[in-house]
């Protein structure tokens, strides 16, 4: 039977690719999954055993689809094979599940198999093992930490304490360590770290036990997670006190914990800095330097709370708050191009005048950014803000240059009045005005449909509808990326028949 022309050229190019040397057949096996590599074994002769000596081996339970014996049986007799033909084993790639504290046969495998692994001439050893939720904590075998080759462990779901360690090994290989929902307390952990001195990467998750972390002996630590998960009972436990005095470290993320800044310190390499729910102090932030900081995240951080942060970051390209309270946060020399991304969840208002006053400061220490502002208001009740009118109208008349905002998104009912919207618009000018409900864009189509006749009815309109050049109400239907203008009755049709979204596209005037 004749082959077709493209098909021939497919069977020449695989005659050439099989001549080719045993050494250079199992290099290009080195990046196939174990899967792929198997399949290769039907495609000729000369490849029919190559994927069996390759210098790489990849295992993991997942693709066995929970036939355990076959999982553990097939990797048992890889290894063997391996140690009886004097092959060369580079990198071994082991993801694994134990089946809580009664699966001592995965263990005792496991305890078979590194020692074996030592002997390969092995070069990187990534391990990841996890134990099954049960009532019992599972111990971590202790074989594990007398692996010199590791390079990469991920440990979940187990419990780490003396015995784990007691065959503990300078790590010297060790890069990257994972642990997830493991039970370890701080002598154990500071046992392992001191261990590992080439750690170069740390995620903690969801972890017990820890009560301080201290990673000062961590010459070329660069990224650094700390997270913890609520709901699993670690809510009830004291926030972990962690230190960093690693002079690499490019990446800090801490949700949950508390950090401690030494005073004077300088983060030389630091890029990114994230933290979320620090309950701790930051006033010590204000005399450490950041010289190329360039992403700054702050959630919910009371520890911003009653102190006055300076941030002395001179890359800065991206700031971001969220919390429930207005920090109150300078800045030192930034990039000429920066943006601050606010977003205020504010519960209640037990004075309207100090809130606005204190956003104004805010708006105004971020003045030479782009400013993307979001404010989340709806719990405010009328009482708050007529409270806070009273000394308002003084504040309004007394207030310097609004800042510029490129987007304003109101996640608000106004339904107790406008005064809160016309309060956000005397000290800050918003391009794009978005999220606001039906109520809201009706009245404001209304003030700006009106803005001309010069009615004073409303005591605060004219302290920012006179620095208002242009006022559009733009519409666009889900699903599509372009705005459109439209108009009042246009909008309430596009609310009977279609998904959509509304905004203003606001222009002021500028203010010298």
């Amino acid at each position: 039977m004749k082959r077709a022309k493209g098909e021939e050229d497919g069977y020449k190019s695989m005659d050439i690719i099989s001549s080719l040397p045993q050494e250079i057949l199992q290099r290009i096996l080195y990046f196939l999954s174990q899967e792929d590599v198997v399949r290769t074994s039907v495609l000729s002769k000369s490849w029919r055993h190559v994927w069996c000596t390759r210098p790489n081996l990849v295992f993991s339970d997942q693709t066995f689809k929970g036939k355990k014996q076959d999982f553990l049986s097939t990797v048992d007799k890889t290894i063997q094979r391996y140690r009886d033909q004097r092959l060369c084993v580079e990198e071994f790639d082991l993801c694994m599940l134990v089946d809580g504290s009664e699966d001592r046969e995965s263990v005792t495998f496991l305890e078979n198999w590194i020692p074996l692994l030592k002997n390969m001439g092995m070069k990187k050893f990534d391990l990841s093992i996890r134990a099954r939720h049960c009532r019992k904590f599972t111990d971590m075998p202790s074989v594990v930490f007398g692996a010199e080759s590791l390079q990469y462990l991920h440990v979940a779901k187990f419990v780490m304490h003396e015995r784990s360690i007691e065959r503990l090994v300078l790590l010297k290989h060790l890069d990257q360590l994972h642990l997830k929902k493991v039970y370890i307390e701080d002598a154990v952990f500071q046992r392992i770290i001191s261990s590992c001195p080439s750690i170069e990467t740390m995620i903690i998750e969801g972890c017990k036990g820890l009560k301080k972390i201290n990673l000062s002996d961590l010459p070329n630590l660069i990224y650094f997670n700390f997270d913890v998960f609520y709901g699993d009972g670690l809510e009830e436990e004291e926030p972990c006190s962690i230190e960093i005095r690693a002079p690499s470290i490019e990446t800090i993320n801490i949700t949950y914990g508390n950090i401690r800044f030494r005073k004077g310190a300088e983060f030389r390499n630091l890029i990114n800095l994230h933290l979320r729910g620090v309950d701790s102090s930051l006033e010590h932030m204000s005399s450490c330097k950041f010289p190329i900081l360039t992403w700054l995240s702050l959630s919910h951080c009371h520890g911003l709370k009653d102190i006055q942060l300076f941030i002395d970051a001179p890359s800065l390209v991206l700031f971001e708050y969220q919390g429930l309270f207005i920090p109150s946060i300078s800045f030192g020399k930034t990039t000429s191009s920066w943006r601050s991304e606010l977003n205020i969840k504010y519960i209640q208002i037990n004075d309207g005048y100090l809130w606005f006053l204190k956003l104004n400061e805010l708006l105004n220490s971020v003045s030479k950014s782009r400013i993307i502002l979001t404010i989340d208001q709806y719990l405010m009740n009328h009482d708050d803000i007529i409270r806070g009118n009273v000394n308002m109208v003084q504040y309004m008349n007394g207030c310097g240059i609004a800042v510029v905002v490129d987007r304003l998104s109101l996640n608000a009912s106004l339904s107790s009045g406008p005064s809160n919207l016309n309060g956000l618009l005397r000290i800050c000018r918003p391009r794009i005005l978005m999220h606001l409900d039906m109520e809201v864009v009706e009245w404001l189509w209304k003030v700006l449909m009106e803005r001309e006749s010069g009615d004073e009815g409303d005591r605060f309109r004219p302290l920012w509808l006179r620095d208002l050049e242009q006022g559009n109400m733009e519409i666009k239907e889900t699903g599509r990326e372009e705005w459109r203008s439209a108009t009042l009755s246009e909008l309430r049709k596009c609310r009977e028949t279609k998904s959509y979204h509304t905004r203003f596209a606001l222009k002021w005037r500028q203010v010298l």
